[in-house]
């Protein structure tokens, strides 16, 4: 289940109803006796009286009902003093976490842009810190918190310079040739053929049928990778058409993966550009 709201902070009521998996206070069988069992909720409400709070929430579905409360989930935070840049860009803070012994807490810078409810991840080149759940896992969530968010600065001057990059129709299909090979990567069926890699750059809004710049381009075929619904045709081998409507991205893990290779991309295009 996955919540957004962009007018307010989520309510543990909230994350009650649609994140479950974070209120979990007992740790999962499988795990070691080394494991030390903090709560997501209580993380959550560390990082509260910080002035970090949420504004999204999105778990994993469990493969059995056993399974579901030690789910891998994911927030996003925004700090209360935090107000958007004039194109509506809000800095934010990423965190993963699963209460199954296989994965750590990690955080991640973000941003969100609020023109089209994307939630943009940091590339490769920034610091994803991890806070495995020994010791006093509150009080480094919250110190890796402010590390992490030192990046927010340098995420702004990196969207504006962007900005002031005008790309070429040759450019943009090298760029979309990009994309096309990081989202269908390993992939097996016929939706690699089907979507070219052009559709990618198709806007869902008029109003950025007509920007050329890098950042547009970046968040259209974003937006397309992640919340899916291109449509193609491909024949398979004995020379049947089919159709194929890519999905929305849902596994945390995947989408964190695809978010972060295509903000490294952006970044790589903007440093030739450059």
């Amino acid at each position: 289940m996955l919540l957004r709201k962009t007018d307010a902070f989520l309510t543990e009521e909230h994350l009650q109803r649609y994140t479950p998996s974070v209120f979990t206070m007992e740790k999962s069988a499988s795990t070691s006796d080394r494991y030390q069992h903090i709560s997501t909720i209580d993380v959550i409400r560390g990082l509260a009286s910080e002035g970090f709070k949420p504004v999204n929430a999105v778990e994993c579905r469990a493969r059995s009902y056993e399974n579901k409360p030690f789910t891998k989930h994911m927030l996003r935070f925004r700090h209360v003093d935090t107000n958007s840049t004039n194109d509506g860009l809000f800095p934010e803070l990423v965190l993963i976490n699963s209460h199954n012994g296989l994965s750590s807490y990690k955080l991640i810078a973000g941003l969100y842009r609020l023109i089209c409810s994307n939630g943009l991840v940091a590339g490769e080149t920034y610091n994803q810190i991890r806070v495995r759940h020994q010791g006093d896992i509150i009080d480094r969530v919250i110190e890796g918190t402010y590390e992490v968010m030192k990046s927010a600065p340098k995420l702004l001057e990196q969207t504006s310079a962007m900005k002031s990059i005008i790309l070429s129709p040759q450019e943009k299909q090298i760029f979309a040739e990009a994309v096309h090979d990081i989202r269908f990567a390993n992939d097996k069926t016929l939706a690699k053929e089907a979507i070219k890699p052009e559709y990618f750059l198709r806007p869902k809004r008029y109003a950025e049928a007509d920007k050329h710049d890098l950042f547009t381009t970046f968040n259209i075929t974003q937006e397309n990778t992640i919340k899916g619904g291109l449509r193609g045709w491909a024949r398979d081998d004995k020379g049947y058409a089919h159709r194929t409507t890519t999905r929305a991205i849902k596994s945390i893990d995947q989408s964190t993966h695809l978010n972060r290779a295509l903000w490294s991309l952006a970044e790589k295009m903007l440093q030739l550009k450059s």
